[in-house]
């Protein structure tokens, strides 16, 4: 074994903007079907409790996704469990949503109202 091996890489993608704001997580159910959905998706809570991203469904902001979740394409399948950031300070253009025309934006009022902030952040490559 060598002792400077590199094991993995990291990337930093620049989803979380600031330090300001504390950063609270908590689990959600996603609703089966919906494919892979990406790091920073925007979740909402639909009547049911499930989680779909912003823009495929009604309901209220949940959070952001903390990881990359599979939800297969199964609908019918059982709720995948899932983290979501509840508050903080966030990328605008790292937050993903889904619907024709939908930003982050579309959405800002209402992620204000359960703490999560967006910001303009500096892309350096």
């Amino acid at each position: 074994m060598n002792l400077f091996e590199q094991i993995g890489e990291f990337k930093p993608d620049s989803l979380i903007a600031g330090n300001e704001f504390p950063i609270m997580k908590e689990g959600i159910g996603l609703k089966a079907g919906q494919g892979v959905l990406k790091r920073g998706s925007l979740i909402v809570k639909c009547e049911d409790k499930s989680g779909v991203i912003a823009g495929s469904g009604e309901g209220d902001i949940f959070g952001i996704l903390t990881d990359d979740c599979d939800t297969g394409t199964d609908a019918s399948a059982d709720n995948i469990p899932a983290v979501c950031y509840q508050t903080g300070e966030y990328n605008r253009e790292a937050v993903i949503v889904s619907g024709e025309g939908a930003s982050a934006d579309t959405y800002e009022s209402d992620m204000k109202k359960v703490g999560i902030y967006l910001r303009n952040v500096q892309k350096y490559e």
